[in-house]
């Protein structure tokens, strides 16, 4: 990874997707192939924590972060269906599976402190979505 850091925007796969939905070429069909039924690959883990993030934001649960208050996120939440809204759910949860998460693997090797950063934030994110759905 290029870009590393705990937040849900403070990665490679976040970065992708701001610039996607900056240039309006977002859409949840073109991200499904990194949330393959099996292993959870980093571009998963890395999607899903900013997809729910976004989707706080985007229906103003959440007040936007630096990276993302410029950014026009109409065309996103209309794309976020209450069917889109439990996938998010699921995703977020393999994301913070040890068994199913290939994001999850390397914070753990990153250190003990650093994955239970990175876990809490997404955790906090994704009990927020929860309670959306």
């Amino acid at each position: 990874m290029g870009t590393w850091g705990t937040g849900p925007f403070d990665n490679d796969g976040a970065a992708d997707l701001l610039g996607e939905i900056e240039d309006g070429t977002f859409s949840f069909d073109a991200v499904e192939w990194a949330f393959d039924d099996g292993h959870l690959t980093t571009d998963g883990g890395e999607f899903a924590g900013a997809l729910i993030e976004l989707a706080l934001i985007a229906l103003e649960a959440r007040d936007p972060s630096e990276e993302v208050a410029d950014l026009d996120l109409d065309d996103f939440r209309a794309a976020l269906t209450p069917d889109r809204l439990r996938w998010l759910v699921q995703q977020g949860e393999r994301a913070l599976s040890e068994e199913s998460s290939e994001v999850y693997e390397l914070w753990a090797e990153a250190g003990e402190d650093e994955l239970e950063e990175w876990r809490m934030a997404i955790a906090r994110s994704l009990t927020e979505l929860r309670e959306l759905v």
